[in-house]
Protein backbone atom coordinates (compact mmCIF):
# COMPACT_ATOMS: atom_id res chain seq x y z
CA UNK A 1 0.00 0.00 0.00
CA UNK A 2 2.79 2.39 0.93
CA UNK A 3 4.59 1.64 -2.33
CA UNK A 4 1.38 2.30 -4.28
CA UNK A 5 0.89 5.67 -2.59
CA UNK A 6 4.48 6.58 -3.34
CA UNK A 7 3.96 5.80 -7.02
CA UNK A 8 0.79 7.89 -7.11
CA UNK A 9 2.57 10.80 -5.45
CA UNK A 10 5.47 10.49 -7.89
CA UNK A 11 3.01 10.53 -10.81
CA UNK A 12 1.34 13.69 -9.47
CA UNK A 13 4.67 15.41 -8.97
CA UNK A 14 5.72 14.52 -12.49
CA UNK A 15 2.50 16.04 -13.84
CA UNK A 16 2.95 19.19 -11.81
CA UNK A 17 6.46 19.53 -13.16
CA UNK A 18 5.31 19.01 -16.73
CA UNK A 19 2.50 21.58 -16.57
CA UNK A 20 4.75 24.57 -15.70
CA UNK A 21 7.15 23.53 -18.45
CA UNK A 22 4.31 23.43 -20.99
CA UNK A 23 3.02 26.81 -19.82
CA UNK A 24 6.52 28.30 -20.05
CA UNK A 25 6.91 27.01 -23.62
CA UNK A 26 3.53 28.46 -24.64
CA UNK A 27 4.35 31.85 -23.12
CA UNK A 28 7.77 31.91 -24.78
CA UNK A 29 6.20 31.03 -28.13
CA UNK A 30 3.62 33.78 -27.74
CA UNK A 31 6.37 36.28 -27.06
CA UNK A 32 8.48 35.13 -29.98
CA UNK A 33 5.71 34.94 -32.61
CA UNK A 34 5.29 38.72 -32.97
CA UNK A 35 9.05 39.06 -33.37
CA UNK A 36 9.30 36.55 -36.19
CA UNK A 37 5.94 36.66 -37.99
CA UNK A 38 3.92 39.74 -37.10
CA UNK A 39 6.20 42.23 -38.80
CA UNK A 40 7.20 42.13 -42.49
CA UNK A 41 10.89 42.45 -43.28
CA UNK A 42 10.32 45.61 -45.29
CA UNK A 43 7.61 47.75 -46.83
CA UNK A 44 6.66 47.51 -50.50
CA UNK A 45 7.80 51.11 -50.96
CA UNK A 46 11.33 50.09 -49.95
CA UNK A 47 11.25 51.49 -46.40
CA UNK A 48 12.73 49.41 -43.59
CA UNK A 49 9.89 48.15 -41.43
CA UNK A 50 9.60 50.15 -38.22
CA UNK A 51 8.10 48.23 -35.31
CA UNK A 52 6.85 51.45 -33.76
CA UNK A 53 4.28 51.71 -36.56
CA UNK A 54 0.69 50.94 -35.60
CA UNK A 55 -0.12 47.53 -37.06
CA UNK A 56 -3.31 46.40 -38.77
CA UNK A 57 -3.08 42.66 -39.23
CA UNK A 58 0.37 41.61 -40.37
CA UNK A 59 0.54 43.64 -43.58
CA UNK A 60 -0.17 47.33 -42.84
CA UNK A 61 1.89 49.61 -40.62
CA UNK A 62 0.97 53.24 -39.92
CA UNK A 63 3.31 55.98 -38.76
CA UNK A 64 2.10 58.39 -36.08
CA UNK A 65 0.06 60.77 -38.28
CA UNK A 66 1.02 64.10 -36.76
CA UNK A 67 -1.11 67.18 -37.51
CA UNK A 68 -2.48 66.90 -33.98
CA UNK A 69 -3.97 63.40 -34.42
CA UNK A 70 -3.55 60.75 -31.75
CA UNK A 71 -4.58 57.08 -31.75
CA UNK A 72 -8.07 56.52 -30.32
CA UNK A 73 -8.29 52.74 -30.74
CA UNK A 74 -7.01 49.78 -32.70
CA UNK A 75 -9.36 46.81 -32.84
CA UNK A 76 -7.41 43.74 -33.87
CA UNK A 77 -10.46 42.05 -35.39
CA UNK A 78 -13.86 43.62 -35.96
CA UNK A 79 -16.03 40.97 -37.54
CA UNK A 80 -14.54 37.72 -38.71
CA UNK A 81 -11.07 36.87 -39.91
CA UNK A 82 -8.77 39.43 -41.50
CA UNK A 83 -10.82 42.53 -40.71
CA UNK A 84 -8.97 45.27 -38.86
CA UNK A 85 -9.85 48.80 -37.82
CA UNK A 86 -8.09 51.74 -36.19
CA UNK A 87 -8.95 55.40 -35.67
CA UNK A 88 -7.18 58.65 -34.78
CA UNK A 89 -8.71 61.88 -33.47
CA UNK A 90 -7.74 65.51 -33.02
CA UNK A 91 -9.05 68.33 -30.85
CA UNK A 92 -11.16 68.29 -27.72
CA UNK A 93 -14.29 66.12 -27.75
CA UNK A 94 -17.79 67.41 -27.12
CA UNK A 95 -20.81 65.45 -25.93
CA UNK A 96 -23.02 64.14 -28.69
CA UNK A 97 -25.98 61.77 -28.84
CA UNK A 98 -25.83 59.50 -31.88
CA UNK A 99 -28.70 58.14 -33.98
CA UNK A 100 -29.08 55.20 -31.57
CA UNK A 101 -29.59 57.57 -28.64
CA UNK A 102 -26.21 56.77 -27.11
CA UNK A 103 -23.88 59.49 -25.79
CA UNK A 104 -20.51 59.58 -27.59
CA UNK A 105 -17.51 61.86 -27.84
CA UNK A 106 -17.55 64.02 -30.95
CA UNK A 107 -14.12 65.20 -32.12
CA UNK A 108 -13.53 68.04 -34.60
CA UNK A 109 -11.95 65.51 -36.98
CA UNK A 110 -11.39 61.77 -37.01
CA UNK A 111 -9.46 59.41 -39.26
CA UNK A 112 -10.69 55.85 -39.73
CA UNK A 113 -8.60 53.11 -41.30
CA UNK A 114 -10.15 49.79 -42.33
CA UNK A 115 -8.28 46.75 -43.62
CA UNK A 116 -10.90 44.38 -45.01
CA UNK A 117 -9.79 40.85 -45.86
CA UNK A 118 -11.52 38.81 -48.57
CA UNK A 119 -11.36 35.21 -49.76
CA UNK A 120 -9.22 36.09 -52.79
CA UNK A 121 -8.25 38.96 -55.09
CA UNK A 122 -11.44 38.73 -57.16
CA UNK A 123 -13.56 39.02 -54.03
CA UNK A 124 -11.44 41.98 -52.93
CA UNK A 125 -12.10 43.71 -56.25
CA UNK A 126 -15.83 43.25 -55.79
CA UNK A 127 -15.66 44.53 -52.21
CA UNK A 128 -13.63 47.54 -53.38
CA UNK A 129 -16.39 48.51 -55.83
CA UNK A 130 -19.10 47.92 -53.21
CA UNK A 131 -17.41 50.06 -50.53
CA UNK A 132 -16.81 52.92 -52.95
CA UNK A 133 -20.32 52.70 -54.39
CA UNK A 134 -21.77 52.83 -50.90
CA UNK A 135 -19.92 56.05 -50.09
CA UNK A 136 -20.88 57.62 -53.43
CA UNK A 137 -24.52 56.85 -52.66
CA UNK A 138 -24.32 58.06 -49.05
CA UNK A 139 -22.40 61.31 -49.52
CA UNK A 140 -22.52 64.20 -51.97
CA UNK A 141 -19.24 63.61 -53.81
CA UNK A 142 -17.55 66.82 -54.97
CA UNK A 143 -14.48 65.28 -56.58
CA UNK A 144 -13.02 61.91 -57.47
CA UNK A 145 -9.31 61.56 -58.31
CA UNK A 146 -6.29 59.26 -58.13
CA UNK A 147 -3.30 59.88 -55.87
CA UNK A 148 -0.07 57.95 -55.31
CA UNK A 149 1.47 57.55 -51.86
CA UNK A 150 4.50 55.35 -51.15
CA UNK A 151 4.30 53.90 -54.68
CA UNK A 152 0.67 52.84 -54.11
CA UNK A 153 -2.30 54.23 -56.07
CA UNK A 154 -5.41 55.33 -54.20
CA UNK A 155 -8.81 56.41 -55.48
CA UNK A 156 -9.79 59.51 -53.52
CA UNK A 157 -13.30 60.85 -52.93
CA UNK A 158 -13.99 64.34 -51.54
CA UNK A 159 -17.54 64.88 -50.32
CA UNK A 160 -20.07 66.67 -48.14
CA UNK A 161 -21.65 64.40 -45.55
CA UNK A 162 -23.68 66.46 -43.07
CA UNK A 163 -27.17 65.21 -42.23
CA UNK A 164 -29.61 64.89 -39.33
CA UNK A 165 -27.84 61.70 -38.25
CA UNK A 166 -24.25 62.63 -39.17
CA UNK A 167 -22.59 65.47 -37.24
CA UNK A 168 -19.64 65.62 -39.63
CA UNK A 169 -20.07 68.10 -42.45
CA UNK A 170 -17.42 66.99 -44.94
CA UNK A 171 -14.79 64.35 -45.54
CA UNK A 172 -12.31 62.58 -47.76
CA UNK A 173 -11.85 58.84 -48.34
CA UNK A 174 -9.10 56.86 -50.07
CA UNK A 175 -9.40 53.29 -51.40
CA UNK A 176 -6.74 50.82 -52.51
CA UNK A 177 -6.35 47.10 -53.15
CA UNK A 178 -3.58 44.99 -51.67
CA UNK A 179 -3.80 41.34 -52.68
CA UNK A 180 -6.97 39.99 -51.10
CA UNK A 181 -7.40 43.11 -48.94
CA UNK A 182 -9.32 46.36 -49.42
CA UNK A 183 -7.83 49.26 -47.46
CA UNK A 184 -9.99 52.32 -46.82
CA UNK A 185 -8.83 55.50 -45.08
CA UNK A 186 -11.46 58.11 -44.25
CA UNK A 187 -11.19 61.54 -42.66
CA UNK A 188 -14.42 63.23 -41.59
CA UNK A 189 -14.66 66.58 -39.84
CA UNK A 190 -17.07 69.11 -38.42
CA UNK A 191 -17.38 72.74 -39.46
CA UNK A 192 -15.16 73.59 -36.47
CA UNK A 193 -12.19 71.91 -38.17
CA UNK A 194 -10.49 74.52 -40.33
CA UNK A 195 -7.82 72.33 -42.00
CA UNK A 196 -7.86 71.00 -45.57
CA UNK A 197 -9.18 67.46 -45.17
CA UNK A 198 -7.68 66.29 -48.48
CA UNK A 199 -4.21 67.51 -47.52
CA UNK A 200 -4.43 65.98 -44.04
CA UNK A 201 -5.55 62.63 -45.44
CA UNK A 202 -2.74 62.74 -48.02
CA UNK A 203 -0.20 63.25 -45.22
CA UNK A 204 -1.75 60.31 -43.36
CA UNK A 205 -1.45 58.07 -46.44
CA UNK A 206 2.22 59.04 -46.73
CA UNK A 207 2.63 57.29 -43.39
CA UNK A 208 0.86 54.07 -44.42
CA UNK A 209 3.15 51.19 -45.38
CA UNK A 210 2.17 47.79 -46.79
CA UNK A 211 4.42 44.80 -46.43
CA UNK A 212 6.47 43.75 -49.45
CA UNK A 213 5.06 40.64 -51.13
CA UNK A 214 8.24 39.42 -52.86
Amino acid sequence: MKRTLSRIWLFIMQKWLIIPIIVAVIVAAALLVPTFSRYPDRAEDGATWDRSWEMLGTVLGVEAPGNGFTLLNNDTALAGDDTYYASWVTGEPTDYTNADGKPVDLYPAQIYLLLYGCADEDAAGEAFAEWMGREEETYAVRERRTETHNSRDYTLLLYDCGSDTNPYSRGASAFTLYGNYVAIAELTCTDAYDQDEAAILAAFLDGCHFGATD
